[in-house]
């Protein structure tokens, strides 16, 4: 599998035509034959004149999609994440079917709790730092939802909150936000991390402030970038 990407900056044109004619020469060349039809092209774009020509294989054009799946995140064209909410969700679904029959053959509530945590609960948490902090309240709920039929599979009869506490489990809300803050304290802390380029300037002052921030972020001008994993990591940490 192989995924190039490229930034066309406003009025310029795609050079994605030519990058494909590279990976066909090569395949060519090492005698692989390519699958047209799982090839997808995916434009992302927020302004009226991306009327690109299509990208094609010999004589067949690369399908336009909406949204495509890179390494189990499903990307959207409008950068949402709705369709990866509902992959993740009906994932996770479909294995509390499994955590049903251990419960009927009467496995220890430790057990069953185990098995949330390590074969549904994982999918919740695939990639959290990549969408986290930009999922609005609707679909947090949809992640919580799976996490409270978990608990009405473990804990019958037992309030959502109250289960929580008996297994000793966080909502997915904190969970995820653990995840997020352990990810961003490990790239803080390495300076060899491959994503350490990535972090904001660290902030510098001539004077001894009493509450002097740790780094200094760049004017927001959308949500969207606001919300994004660094930005919103290195505010946390500012205001802490």
């Amino acid at each position: 599998d192989t995924t190039t990407s490229e930034l066309v900056k406003k009025g310029h044109q795609s050079g994605a035509q030519s990058t494909v004619n590279e990976v066909v020469n090569w395949s060519f060349r090492n005698r692989v034959k390519l699958n047209t039809e799982k090839c997808k092209e995916l434009r992302i774009s927020f302004t009226s004149d991306c009327n690109f020509p299509p990208v094609v294989i010999g004589e067949e054009r690369i399908k336009l999609v909406k949204d495509a799946k890179l390494l189990g995140v499903t990307i959207s064209s409008d950068l949402t994440w709705n369709a990866h909410i509902t992959e993740v969700t009906k994932k996770a679904a479909k294995r509390l079917y499994f955590l049903v029959q251990l419960k009927r053959a009467r496995i220890p509530q430790k057990d069953l709790c185990l098995f949330y945590i390590t074969c549904v609960r994982s999918v919740i948490d695939y990639a959290a730092p990549v969408f986290h902090y930009a999922l609005p309240a609707y679909l947090l709920q949809e992640l919580e939802r799976v996490q409270k039929r978990a608990m009405r599979i473990i804990c019958p009869g037992i309030e959502y909150q109250q289960a929580l506490a008996q297994m000793s489990l966080p909502t997915v809300a904190e969970h995820h936000q653990n995840i997020c803050m352990r990810t961003f304290e490990c790239i803080i802390s390495d300076s060899n991390h491959k994503l350490r380029k990535l972090l904001p300037p660290l902030f510098k002052s001539n004077y001894n402030l009493r509450h002097a921030r740790t780094f200094t972020l760049p004017r927001c001008k959308t949500n969207r970038f606001k919300n994004s994993f660094f930005m919103a990591s290195s505010r946390i940490v500012n205001n802490s």
